[in-house]
């Protein structure tokens, strides 16, 4: 009877077999073992031969963390984490532990003042007519905006993907993720666009749109929200062009497209990771900042605790200074502690058995769906029982375009 578990755990399991071949074998063991344990000498065989055709109607997974890989048991566990997970309300007294104190704010980059020094801000929208060094190539370039100039739409070459460490052929060798080029000082860039620059000294970033503090709570105000931005490069460096908030049961509650303020214009919508497309940007985007920021006012008071990954990077975005934070990036932190992180659709993958950010290059990323992933993450940790470690006293770094 273990044979035939095994032989039709290889036919369901035939396209991720290659990726992992030890896989079959493993579940139809342990699918045998929760059998034997739950029947009798009587029972045993007519409940492999149910087992057997349960797996008959399982779609065929085409990825590890498909919902149809592991046993009858695992699949069991799952149903019933995701219906802990979707019932699961999440009060403040429940985040109140989870919440970064003023000191863990500044040690994970947050913004928690607006220095007087800085003057209102917004004196200095755009960066056209300034010299950069660009963010991709790190070649220096005048800021200009395209105005249709195939010249400068494409005068960058390089890589969009990361230079990580990878085993080939029994060494160990640094290749790029988007095209598997190693990573040397002669590897040229696999893909043409425009230069752009990225900016991260708060003051600088006052300068072209300014700050302000979160409001007071207002009647319609949510006491709990989970937000996430998307960001595009601009004549004004890399700016919010998109923000989703969803409400403690994951339904979007906002979800708004943003235009540049006056002066700035749109370079690379960096759909890759944004998922935004210029069809639905030059449709979509009504409202200035200056006008989400007040809507937002209206669903997000100074008490709100926000639920986010990485939501120094979304707030500085945002121009919003916000002290009450759950940050995912913090409570599953990177084992090397911060400024490193893990990434979203790691935690989302390893902790919810989902897989997020699927769009590639074509689609991109959704901020409502990661929006949900973070608030799933932090549900996950407070069903688990979960207590948060202190991050370390390290200043951290904001996350460039391609981290999340």
């Amino acid at each position: 009877m273990l044979k035939s578990l095994y032989d039709h755990f290889l036919v369901l399991y035939e396209s991720i077999l290659p990726q992992n071949p030890s896989l079959a074998s493993e579940h139809s063991l342990r699918q045998e073992q929760e059998i034997y344990e739950r029947t009798t000498k009587s029972t045993y065989r007519n409940t492999v031969i149910t087992s057997i055709s349960s797996l008959k109607k399982r779609p065929r997974p085409t990825s590890l963390n498909h919902s149809s890989v592991g046993t009858a048991g695992d699949l069991v566990a799952r149903r019933e984490e995701a219906d802990a997970l979707s019932s699961l309300c999440l009060t403040q007294p429940q985040l109140e532990p989870l919440v970064l104190t003023p000191e863990e704010l500044q040690n994970c980059g947050y913004i928690v003042d607006i220095p007087e020094e800085w003057g209102p801000g917004g004196d200095s929208p755009s960066g056209a007519g300034q010299l950069f060094n660009c963010d991709r190539c790190k070649t220096p370039y005048v800021v200009r905006p395209l105005d249709h100039d195939a010249n400068v739409a494409r005068a960058c070459t390089y890589h969009w993907g990361k230079a990580l460490y990878r085993t080939i052929g029994g060494e160990r060798t640094r290749t790029y993720t988007c095209c598997s080029i190693p990573a040397d000082d002669r590897a040229e860039g696999c893909t043409r666009g425009p230069h752009v620059f990225y900016e991260t000294e708060p003051s600088l970033l006052h300068s072209r749109h300014p700050f302000s503090e979160c409001p007071s709570m207002t009647p319609s105000a949510l006491d709990v929200a989970a937000l996430d931005c998307e960001m595009i490069y601009t004549t004004g460096g890399f700016r919010i062009a998109r923000v989703s908030v969803v409400d403690v049961r994951g339904k979007e509650v906002f979800d708004e497209i943003i235009k540049m303020d006056d002066g700035v214009e749109a370079v690379d919508l960096n759909t890759r990771f944004s998922g935004i497309h210029p069809e639905e940007y030059a449709t979509r985007a009504q409202l200035p900042l200056d006008a989400v920021q007040r809507a937002l006012g209206r669903l997000i008071g100074a008490d709100t605790i926000l639920i986010g990954h990485s939501l120094d990077n979304d707030l500085r975005a945002l121009r919003l200074v916000h002290h009450r934070v759950v940050d995912t990036a913090v409570l599953f932190p990177h084992p090397r502690s911060l400024p490193y992180r893990r990434a979203l659709r790691d935690l989302t993958k390893e902790y919810l058995n989902r897989t997020i950010q699927e769009g590639g290059g074509s689609r991109g990323h959704s901020s409502v769906e990661d929006s949900v992933a973070a608030l799933d993450l932090v549900k996950w940790f407070v069903l688990n029982k979960k207590e948060r470690s202190k991050p370390k006293t390290v200043t951290a770094v904001p996350d460039t375009a391609g981290v999340v």
